[in-house]
């Protein structure tokens, strides 16, 4: 046979096969600020080796969406091998679909900026000011949902002077990153302008602080803050081990407060005012969004973070995720040696228990409030949010279980480090299958509590944490008073807005409050309280400040459209008092545990 007749029918027929499948395309990103528009950002996608049709699509967070779909115009494709029948057309709120003649072109569009509404910004939404900014990747950046795990490089075109700060890989230049897939992309948001860097290494990962201080911050103790930091850092990696990249990015701003998880990094809100006052004022948050690194992230429930262009599913894990999550904001600050004193954890644990015995929260299963994470109580009774205070109670009773069984052994930590190396293979957990890690690491079964107290709406029991310290636990009722002994208004008036400056509705959560019996009902929007209008939670916290027993209040309401007033009477209430009192004949097992718990172990 003739060589080059079966080069050409070698070639040919590989080229029929490759007709079966789709190769990856080159996937460029570029992102221009201009100094003189900091309203609008300027996004370019280049596209080589690409199908004719391809889809484009903005991700969607499962709690933390700013839905910047709303933002995005003027997109159009250049450069195609015929922009006359190339184009961008939008085919739902989150999905675009573009022709590009030839496979190749780039797709151009721009992001508004939206401003703020509440008076301080949240670390996680974007914005830009002369002195930098933030870009949330997810908000600015379109994937491929057909191609999500094809590599993308990006460069940044930002005014000179600004650093740019994120745990995207560097690429040849400081403004120019690659990341291996959409996943990557979209987790890694970026913090840019002046800013303040401080850095340290612990268990092989290179630790990065960057602060975003406002023009007129307030100075603070920075040696201090960091070096809390990284003892916070190693008090969390005694936990797990080591961190899940080589690099982790904290990425701090003045002027804002919230935050939000990633894999290697963390976006944090922290007022420089605040910390003037108070070096340690974020430690808590600090500790809870920190640990989210790896529960939540790393390690998460099944279907949880998975990127995609519609709304998450629901899972059940969330008491987990967020509720352990905070019993380790508590404990490992504790750890550290960070704790503010005064309130030991003991203390912590009683007012824990009160807020939780005194709350509508205690009798919806956590794994049902979970499911309801995103929902309105006004729709949905199980959308209490409970979940927090369930898991981390939970939290403490399974640990406490847990060394009971293995005699000081094993604990909460060992369940942590179990789910993390688990989770190497992607995967998330499942109710199933994190009680059966949990039985495996406890030796025991865990059953009756997951089943009751977990799946069960039975009230989570506590005495199991301070039984083994050789304290028992008394919970009553008593009533509400301030420090001065004088009884408190009943100001227990449940809220819910569906969004920052949507009205204020009201929720019933508890039958036997004043408002309840005066006869406001969920679903009441509330309009003004003695003549003062509601705008929104501060004002509506200073007109209930104002409240004195023995006051009428005036509460102006709109029910189904229409305006009405009620009266109500100001009344004292009772609340739940949980002590823990100390037993006869205390072992010394029973002290040394004692100490070791109240250090955060």
């Amino acid at each position: 046979m003739n060589p080059t007749r079966s080069w050409l029918a070698l070639n040919a027929g590989l080229l029929m096969a490759g007709l079966a499948f789709s190769p990856q395309p080159t996937i460029a990103y570029s992102l221009r600020i201009d100094p003189d528009h900091l309203d609008v950002v300027e996004v370019a996608i280049r596209l080589d080796n690409a199908p004719n049709t391809l889809r484009l699509a903005m991700k969607v967070h499962p709690e933390y969406d700013a839905k910047y779909w709303r933002y995005l115009d003027s997109a159009r494709v250049e450069g195609s091998a015929n922009d006359s029948k190339a184009g961008v057309a939008r085919e739902d709120s989150t999905l675009w679909r573009v022709s590009l003649p030839g496979g190749h072109g780039t797709v151009y569009y721009r992001i508004h900026i939206q401003p703020d509404k509440n008076p301080v910004r949240r670390a996680w939404r974007p914005f830009l000011r002369p002195s930098g900014g933030l870009i949330n990747s997810p908000d600015f950046f379109l994937y491929l949902p057909d191609f999500a795990n094809a590599p993308v490089t990006l460069r940044l075109d930002v005014p000179a002077e600004w650093h740019i700060a994120t745990a995207l890989e560097p690429h040849g230049t400081p403004a120019r990153f690659v990341a291996p897939n959409a996943a990557a992309l979209l987790d890694a948001p970026i913090l840019l302008g002046d800013l303040r860097e401080w850095q340290f290494r612990d268990r092989g990962t290179a630790f990065h602080v960057l602060y975003w201080p406002l023009p007129n911050a307030t100075p603070f103790d920075t040696t201090a803050f960091v070096d809390e930091l990284r003892r916070l850092t190693a008090s969390t990696l005694d936990v797990f081990g080591r961190a899940p990249s080589p690099s982790f990015f904290f990425l701090i701003q003045d002027g804002a407060d919230d935050a939000l998880e990633h894999r290697a990094s963390v976006t944090l809100g922290v007022q420089s005012a605040e910390l003037a006052r108070n070096p340690r004022a974020s430690l808590e948050q600090m500790a809870h969004e920190f640990f989210h690194t790896w529960n939540l992230v790393a390690i998460h429930p099944d279907n949880y973070l998975e990127l995609s262009y519609q709304a998450a599913r629901r899972t059940t894990g969330l008491w987990w995720g967020e509720g352990v999550t905070l019993y380790y904001a508590d404990a490992l600050p504790r750890r550290a040696g960070l704790m503010d004193t005064t309130e030991s954890r003991l203390d912590h644990l009683a007012d824990l228990l009160q807020y939780y015995h005194g709350s509508w929260t205690a009798r919806i299963p956590p794994e049902r409030a979970s499911l309801a994470f995103e929902d309105s109580p006004i729709a949905n009774p199980d959308a209490t949010g409970g979940y927090y205070t369930q898991g981390e109670l939970l939290g403490g009773e399974i640990d406490a279980l847990v060394r009971d069984s293995t005699h000081e052994a094993r604990g909460l930590d060992d369940i942590m480090r179990a789910l993390y190396r688990q989770s190497a293979n992607g995967r998330g957990y499942t109710s199933a299958t994190l009680e059966a890690l949990a039985d495996s690491v406890c030796g025991c079964r865990l059953q009756q509590l997951f089943a009751t107290q977990v799946r069960g709406n039975a009230l989570i029991d506590a005495a199991p944490i301070v039984a083994r310290l050789g304290y028992k636990m008394v919970v009553d009722t008593v009533a509400a008073i301030d420090s001065a002994g004088a009884p408190l208004p009943d100001r227990r008036l449940g809220l819910y807005s569906a969004a920052d400056g949507a009205p204020l509705i009201i929720v019933v959560n508890n039958p036997a409050t004043a408002w309840r019996m005066a006869g406001l009902r969920t679903g009441d929007e509330l309009v003004a309280l003695n003549d003062v209008a509601i705008a929104g939670y501060d004002n509506l916290h200073a007109a209930l400040d104002a409240l004195r027993i023995g006051d009428t209040a005036a509460v102006d309401i709109r029910r189904a459209g229409v305006p009405m007033r009620i009266h109500a009477p100001v009344l004292g209430y009772a609340r739940p008092r949980v002590r823990f009192l100390e037993v006869t004949d205390v072992t010394s097992e029973q002290q040394a545990r004692r100490v070791r718990w109240l250090g955060g172990w």
